[in-house]
């Protein structure tokens, strides 16, 4: 595997996406990003002192088992999350929250080739010791803040990209689902209502209580 290291970066999935014909994966790490997005294309506060990498894999799996990277990126996150204190759930698909505030935003993207995923870019960025806007108070946190303790970011850096390699299942990721059996709201376009909800199905979509099952790119949830 490759590493490169930017102080500074718009994008690391940017970057990594300019790569024409990589021949192995590639890890790229920012000490800070002036241009991180979330899914949907949502901004990502990413000052320095976070945890700010993208990891490219080729051939990581199958078409059909594309959520199975999706997992990968959660819960390579709770586990290290936990090695430095803190206890953290996923809120379906793929963000990360801890003590009922955001503290990890992930950003998937996939090149399918037939029956295979041809290459994946997994985008993390994860607040560790970084100061978050005074907007961003009562919706986000930090590591530093939970714990008191200024986490060594570079060995974060380093148990977030082992654990980014290791296996999981879906039932791991269930277990560590934060919303399960409790009232959400779901936002599909200019429709908003509440549901409970259920389960995920094991390729990666929502149930709800009534049976219905939405998928993350149709709606929104909160």
């Amino acid at each position: 595997m490759k590493t490169i290291i930017f102080d500074s970066v718009p994008s690391t999935n940017d970057e990594l996406k300019k790569l024409k014909n990589p021949e192995e994966d590639v890890v790229m790490i920012a000490r800070m990003q002036t241009g991180g997005r979330g899914s949907k294309g949502r901004s990502f506060s990413c000052e320095k002192g976070g945890a700010y990498l993208s990891l490219l894999r080729l051939y990581p799996c199958k078409a059909k088992d594309a959520f199975s990277i999706m997992i990968t990126a959660a819960l390579s996150v709770v586990r290290t999350l936990g090695a430095f204190g803190v206890t953290s759930e996923i809120k379906w698909p793929n963000d990360v929250f801890a003590g009922g505030r955001k503290i990890c935003g992930i950003l998937i993207e996939n090149v399918f080739e037939g029956e295979n995923v041809a290459r994946s870019i997994t985008g993390i960025g994860v607040n560790v010791n970084n100061p978050l806007p005074e907007s961003l108070r009562e919706t986000a946190v930090s590591v530093y803040e939970l714990t008191g303790v200024k986490a060594d970011i570079d060995t974060f850096v380093s148990t977030l990209i082992y654990n980014l390699y290791q296996p999981y299942t879906i039932e791991e990721y269930r277990s560590h689902l934060g919303f399960l059996n409790k009232e959400i709201t779901v936002i599909r376009g200019c429709e908003t209502y509440k549901a409970v909800a259920a389960g995920v199905t094991d390729d990666g979509n929502l149930i709800l209580a009534d049976g219905e099952i939405l998928s993350a790119a149709e709606i929104t949830i909160r």
